[in-house]
C-alpha cells in the first residue's frame, strides 16, 4: 500500500516536472522567438519581425510591447500603407516618454509615405528625447534630419523621367524581378516567386501585351527554378538569346532560345566563363565578348567586374574591377552597358542617395579612357527604398526597373520608365474666402501615371506660382496650406510641339 502510494506521487512529481519543464521551454521559446524578432527590428528587416511579433503573440500575451512592435514592423513593412496611422499614433501616450525610439520609429514611417515635412518633426522630438536620456543616438537623428533635407531637394527637383508602375496580372502580392522587353513584340520576360510553396523558388514568366494590357503570365517551366538572389535575366537583342545564371560548376552561364511562343532547354553558353567565379547579376554586351558582374569578391561588400573575350583564343580574360571611379567601399550591383558601351547605369547604396539601392550613371571618356563619377538618376526612377535591374530598351529613352517603393502591389514591383519634355506653366491663385490673392501656400502637380511624383511650387505674397511640368500629361493638382490640402482638381496638358513654350493656368479655391 504504502509502494503504491509512493509510486503514485511519484508519477505526480513526474508529471509535475513535466509540466514544468514544458512550459520553461515552451517560454523559452517565446523568448528566443521575441529576441529574434527584436534583432530583426534593429536590422530593419521589418517584414521578418512582423512575421515573428505575430508568432510571439499567437503563443503568449506575457510580453506587454508586443502590439506596439507589431504595429511598428506593420507600418514599415508596407503591410499598412494604404492605412491611417492612427493607430500607431495612439501609442504616443504610452510609448511618446517611455520609448526614446518612439519618435524615430513614428519618423520612420513619415518617410516611407514621403510625408517629409512630418517626417522632420517626429525627428526632430528624437533628437530631443536620446538627448534627454543621454543615449548615444544623437548623431543618428541628426543624420535623418540630413537625410529628411536630402530627399525634399530630391522630391523637389524631379528628373526628366516619368514611370509606370506595372498593372496585374504582371505585378503580384509576390516579388516580380529582372524584367526584359522585347519591343518589337511587345513581350515582357520576368522573374516571380508568385504561388510557390516553403523557400518560395523564383521561375520566369512570359506575358504579352495586347489592346487590353498585360496578359496572364504564363510559367516558362522548363527554365528551371532560381534564388532570390540568382532571380536574374539578360537578352542580347542581336540573337535573342535569353541569359541565365545558374550555381552549376560554381557559377555558369545558360543560355534559352525563343521557339514560337516558347523557350528552349537552356545550354551551357561558354564552359570556360565557369572558371571566372561569375556571379549571378550580370551583364552581356550585344557581342557576346563582354560580361560584367556584381562579385563580393574584394574585402568592400560587391564591387562590379568585368571580363573580356579573345576574338583569337576564345579565351575569357581573368576578370578585374571594373574603374575605380563606379566602385566604392559600398555596394555596386545590377550593371547594365549601353549598346556603344559608353554608359553604363548600375545601382549602389553608397551614401547621398535618396534610398537604399540607387541607380547611377557613369560615361565613358575616350580621350581619357576613363569613367565618369558616377551620378544619381534622381527621383523619380530612385526612392527612398530599393531599386534594381534597371535596364535600358533599344531606344535608350525608356526601360523597366523593379522597386519596393510605397504602394507597392508586394515585395518588388516592375516599373516601366521613359524620357518627358518639361514644359513651363505659371499663373496665379485666388482666395475666393479673402477675396484676394492666396498666399504662404504650395503647387503640386502629380501626374497620373505616378501619383507618388509632384512638380511643385511655393505661392508667393501675390499668390503667383511658377514650376515646370510634364509637357503631355493629365495631372492632379493639389494647393496646401500649412501641409494641408485645401483644394484638388484635375488639370490636363496636351503640349507636343517640343518648343519652350510657358502655359499660363489660375486657379480659384476657397
Amino acid at each position: 500500500m504504502n509502494n503504491s502510494r509512493i509510486t503514485n506521487q511519484l508519477k505526480v512529481v513526474i508529471i509535475c516536472i513535466g509540466i514544468f519543464s514544458f512550459s520553461a521551454v515552451y517560454g523559452q521559446k517565446e523568448v528566443r522567438l521575441y529576441d529574434k524578432a527584436e534583432s530583426e527590428l534593429s536590422d530593419h528587416q521589418y517584414t521578418d519581425a512582423l512575421s515573428l511579433y505575430n508568432e510571439v503573440k499567437s503563443i503568449s500575451s506575457d510580453f506587454g510591447d508586443i502590439d506596439y512592435k507589431i504595429a511598428i514592423t506593420s507600418y514599415l513593412s508596407g503591410a499598412k500603407d494604404d492605412d491611417s496611422i492612427a493607430d500607431f499614433l495612439a501609442f504616443e501616450k504610452t510609448y511618446g516618454s517611455t520609448d526614446s525610439h518612439y519618435y524615430y520609429w513614428l519618423g520612420q514611417i513619415h518617410l516611407r509615405r514621403y510625408n517629409l515635412e512630418e517626417a522632420t518633426k517626429a525627428f526632430n522630438k528624437f533628437e530631443q528625447s536620446v538627448s534627454y536620456s543621454g543615449s548615444g543616438n544623437k548623431d543618428e537623428s541628426t543624420a535623418k534630419i540630413e537625410h529628411v533635407q536630402q530627399l525634399k531637394d530630391f522630391f523637389e527637383n524631379p528628373d526628366n523621367y516619368s514611370i509606370h508602375q506595372l498593372e496585374s496580372p504582371v505585378n503580384s502580392a509576390s516579388a516580380e524581378m529582372s524584367p526584359v522587353f522585347f519591343e518589337e513584340e511587345n513581350e515582357l520576360l520576368f522573374a516571380s516567386n508568385r504561388n510557390k510553396a516553403g523557400e518560395t523558388p523564383f521561375v520566369i514568366y512570359y506575358s504579352k501585351s495586347g489592346p487590353n494590357g498585360w496578359e496572364e503570365p504564363i510559367e516558362l517551366k522548363n527554365l528551371g527554378n532560381f534564388t532570390r538572389k540568382n532571380a536574374n535575366i539578360e537578352v542580347v537583342n542581336d540573337d535573342g538569346k535569353l541569359f541565365i545564371f545558374k550555381e552549376d560548376n560554381g557559377g555558369d552561364l545558360f543560355y534559352s532560345q525563343a521557339d514560337g511562343a516558347k523557350w528552349t532547354t537552356p545550354v551551357e553558353f561558354d564552359a570556360r566563363i565557369s572558371n571566372n567565379h561569375l556571379a549571378s547579376h550580370f551583364f552581356m554586351n550585344e557581342h557576346e565578348d563582354r560580361i560584367i558582374f556584381a562579385s563580393d569578391e574584394g574585402n568592400d561588400g560587391l564591387d562590379l567586374y568585368e571580363s573580356f573575350r579573345d576574338p583569337q583564343t576564345e579565351k575569357w580574360s581573368k576578370p578585374s574591377p571594373f574603374y575605380s571611379s563606379v566602385n566604392s567601399r559600398f555596394n555596386e550591383d545590377s550593371p547594365y552597358l549601353s549598346p556603344d558601351e559608353q554608359t553604363l547605369y548600375f545601382c549602389s547604396d553608397r551614401p547621398g542617395g535618396i534610398g537604399g539601392y540607387d541607380v547611377y550613371v557613369s560615361k565613358y571618356d575616350a580621350t581619357s579612357f576613363s569613367w565618369s563619377e558616377p551620378e544619381n538618376l534622381g527621383w523619380p526612377i530612385n526612392s527612398p527604398n530599393d531599386e534594381f535591374h534597371f535596364k535600358m530598351n533599344f531606344d535608350q529613352s525608356s526601360g523597366y526597373f523593379v522597386s519596393n517603393r510605397l504602394h507597392t502591389k508586394g515585395d518588388f514591383d516592375i516599373y516601366f520608365f521613359w524620357e518627358i519634355d518639361k514644359v513651363k506653366i505659371q499663373g496665379r491663385i485666388f482666395d475666393q474666402s479673402a477675396n484676394g490673392p492666396l498666399t504662404n501656400a504650395e503647387i503640386r502637380f502629380h501626374p497620373s501615371q505616378y501619383l507618388d511624383e509632384y512638380f511643385s511650387s511655393t505661392i508667393d505674397n501675390t499668390g503667383r506660382y511658377s514650376t515646370k511640368i510634364i509637357s503631355d500629361e493629365i495631372f492632379k493638382v493639389e494647393i496646401l496650406q500649412d501641409g494641408k490640402v485645401i483644394h484638388e482638381e484635375k488639370f490636363e496638358i496636351h503640349d507636343t510641339s517640343g518648343d519652350p513654350t510657358t502655359h499660363i493656368k489660375d486657379f480659384s479655391v476657397k
